[in-house]
């Protein structure tokens, strides 16, 4: 096993297309924090423009927040949103509120999605895995050794974005901002990282099953893809509305975006669950029916 891990970790670091979808996520989380700063620039001039009129320092907020609700609505609209805190008296939320609000709002998951299906599936058109599965006393022992792999991948991304994040906000508000790094939420950030951490390996772990169940790129991008954008929430909504049922609050996706600073902690426990139950789930048949299947 812990050579099968070894041999794994050397396939990762050795694969190029994984590297590149660590860099493109980069890329997209400096776009993101360009377009966070026009979004606050637009803001504090119409609050300057407000305070000229008016004669004070009253100031509108940012963006808005999550306020742990028992009974807001989900939000099913398809597509990625990120909803950065709103601060009360106008000041620039802190770089974990900005970390947290990226996190939740599932763009790690489609380089993910796109990472996990190239790493699973970049064995089928040769004839290693062949050779491995002949050497192996448990075949199950292959795929068990891949998804701890995957889990190293999935904290990698993790810790990528956090520090291009971060020196993207340092230099891009540099001019007009003061960025804080957050140490009050430091506490509450460890839990809501967690907490998303456990949600995209299960996440990951039904692409992956998708994968060893199709062996197709194509498919289990586009299933992916769509699931990280709200399709398959949203087709749950209208399920939910016909029979008059409650099944979005236990998608995968739903518990992602609800990890927003300010969530209430018997929520973020309830998506550490979710996570821990799709996570084996998911793994547990992806790794049944691998050891069952032929390997070709």
């Amino acid at each position: 096993m812990l050579n099968l891990i070894r041999m794994n970790l050397h396939r990762m670091a050795k694969t190029k297309s994984l590297w590149v979808v660590l860099f493109c996520m980069g890329m997209f989380c400096v776009f993101s924090c360009s377009m966070s700063k026009m979004d606050l620039t637009e803001k504090k001039k119409e609050a300057d423009m407000v305070n000229d009129m008016n004669g004070n320092d009253a100031s509108e907020p940012l963006m808005g927040i999550y306020q742990g609700e028992e009974d807001e609505e989900v939000d099913t609209a398809f597509g990625i949103a990120v909803n950065v805190p709103e601060k009360e008296n106008g000041e620039v939320p802190t770089f974990l509120e900005f970390y947290n609000a990226d996190m939740a709002s599932g763009i790690v998951l489609i380089f993910l999605t796109i990472g996990c299906v190239l790493y699973f599936n970049g064995e089928i058109k040769s004839g290693f895995l062949k050779n491995i599965a002949g050497q192996t006393r448990h075949k199950s022992s292959i795929f068990l050794s891949k998804i701890f792999v995957n889990m190293i991948y999935v904290l990698l991304a993790l810790l990528v974005y956090g520090i291009v994040q971060y020196i993207s906000l340092k230099i891009l508000l540099a001019d007009q901002f003061t960025l804080q790094f957050g140490k009050e939420y430091l506490k509450e950030t460890g839990l809501l990282v967690l907490s998303i951490y456990l949600l995209y390996m299960a996440f990951s772990g039904g692409i992956s099953l998708i994968t060893v169940v199709f062996k197709s790129t194509a498919v289990s991008i586009t299933v992916g893809m769509l699931s990280a954008f709200g399709l398959i929430n949203s087709f749950v909504s209208y399920i939910e509305k016909s029979l008059d049922v409650k099944l979005l609050k236990y998608m995968v996706t739903t518990n992602v975006h609800q990890m927003l600073i300010g969530t209430v902690k018997k929520d973020v426990m309830f998506a550490i669950g979710v996570g821990i139950i799709y996570s084996i789930l998911y793994y547990l048949l992806g790794t049944i029916y691998f050891t069952k299947k032929d390997v070709v």
